[in-house]
């Protein structure tokens, strides 16, 4: 199946495609893209979730065409 990832910032980006798209197994959870972005536990403490623009958990299961984005707790300006 097929999901577009926003990752946070410092994540890896190379599993994506050039517009943001991954190819993930049936089944997989929000978990899974983190650990397929590469996005370190601690990171991953400070963020907020986004399946199709609601609030997610990282255990939610994804289908296909569905959009994950991941927003920082705290930001700096």
């Amino acid at each position: 199946m097929k999901v577009k990832i926003f990752p946070p910032r410092g994540c890896d980006r190379s599993a994506l495609d050039e517009r943001s798209w991954a190819d993930l197994p049936e089944g997989s959870t929000v978990g899974d893209v983190l650990k397929l972005i590469k996005c370190s536990p601690v990171k991953a403490k400070l963020l907020l979730v986004s399946v199709n623009g609601e609030h997610s958990k990282l255990s939610r299961e994804l289908k296909d065409g569905d959009v994950v984005g991941f927003f920082s707790l705290v930001s700096g300006g």
